[in-house]
């Protein structure tokens, strides 16, 4: 963070949630704050990306579904229009798959809601500042999922896409364009574009016959 003065410039946060309770909570505990200030807060995607043009903010915290939009394509598309915003996820779910995605998303950490209010500070402080952070309740869990990625012989197809990666490859086995994708997923077509291209690239494909047959091998071989 900048300094003015010789002080310490306040940590920029816009809290992404669709909770009044939580958004008011959150911004109640930090209105006495000197080192977080909240400068917006969004209970949609597009209020959020709004406000992120517009506000600048260092951090947003984001619960992982916002409203009927999932905070994790949003984290995406923070990390991919905003590179210089941090993310921290702040939510109720302690899946290992959402934490996953999160992470393969961009997200510089990722925080539980039955946090201390002291544990999210230093966390939102962590981010700013460069570092990564995860709850330490899902330590155990991190762990277990990476020891069970790495066990001999089983399907690694996990670890090729995320869950959003899978559907927006769905989309295209299914025949849609970039347009008509970008439509559904409610971002722009050179948005689904640029992801794409980082899949394929990732996958060592080019067209997307490549990438809807990629797709229907990737359904056969997974787990039951």
């Amino acid at each position: 963070m900048g300094r003015v003065d010789g002080l310490r410039q306040p940590i920029r946060v816009l809290i992404v949630d669709r909770s009044v309770l939580t958004l008011q909570g959150i911004k109640d505990f930090f209105a006495k704050s000197h080192q977080i200030e909240v400068i917006g807060m969004a209970g949609t995607r597009q209020d959020a990306l709004q406000a992120i043009h517009v506000e600048q903010p260092n951090v947003v915290l984001v619960e992982v579904r916002v409203g009927a939009d999932s905070g994790i394509e949003l984290c995406r598309t923070i990390r991919e229009s905003h590179p210089q915003v941090r993310v921290l996820f702040f939510t109720a779910q302690d899946d290992k798959d959402i934490l996953r995605e999160a992470i393969m998303a961009g997200a510089h950490g990722y925080v539980l809601k039955s946090a201390t209010a002291e544990s999210i500070t230093r966390s939102i402080e962590a981010v700013a500042s460069g570092g990564a952070i995860m709850d330490q309740h899902l330590t155990e869990q991190l762990i277990r999922w990476l020891r069970d990625d790495t066990k001999p012989g089983q399907e690694q197809w996990k670890e090729t896409c995320s869950r959003e990666e899978r559907y927006l490859l769905s989309l295209v086995a299914s025949g849609k364009t970039n347009k008509e994708i970008g439509l559904e997923l409610n971002v722009a077509h050179s948005v689904v574009a640029s992801r794409l291209q980082k899949i394929y690239k990732r996958l060592k494909i080019s067209r997307r016959a490549e990438a809807a047959r990629y797709y229907t091998d990737l359904e056969q071989k997974r787990p039951n």
